[in-house]
């Protein structure tokens, strides 16, 4: 390896190269943990392309869900006792037998799309995390492709 001297390019000692060359050192583990909080990233990203954001949000599709599939199963079923089936009638359906069944789909399309984000993210992060060096680590975050 050479560098410059008073504008002469001259050879380096061996200390000087393994200087160089361990401040150009990775720390692999690091980087590892932050590739994988960018996968992470990514991931929430895409969902948030099907699905609205937020933790109460979360909680009131999967209530919606709920209501929705014992709504389905019930012989008799009250609309009463399902207020989030029916503070949806006269939006997303006439009646709650109809709300039921559009969240009940949406549901279902949803556990196909949220499965196969998880399924990449999950792939994405063990690869990174087997990944001998930085190079190999890098690759393994990138080019993600969440749906097929």
């Amino acid at each position: 390896m050479k560098k410059y001297v008073n504008g002469e390019l001259v050879d380096m000692s061996a200390g000087e190269v393994a200087d160089f060359e361990a401040s150009r050192a990775v720390d692999l583990p690091a980087m590892k943990d932050m590739l994988k909080a960018r996968v992470d990233a990514a991931a929430e990203s895409e969902r948030l392309k099907y699905i609205t954001p937020g933790a109460g949000q979360a909680l009131t599709y999967a209530q919606k869900a709920d209501q929705a599939r014992a709504y389905l199963e019930a012989v008799s079923p009250v609309d009463e006792d399902y207020p989030l089936l029916s503070a949806e009638i006269g939006v997303t359906g006439a009646t709650a037998a109809e709300v039921a069944n559009v969240i009940r789909a949406s549901f279902t399309a949803w556990q196909q799309i949220g499965s196969q984000i998880e399924a990449t993210r999950l792939r994405a992060k063990k690869a990174i995390e087997g990944a001998s060096d930085a190079e190999s680590a890098i690759e393994a975050a990138s080019n993600l492709t969440w749906l097929s």
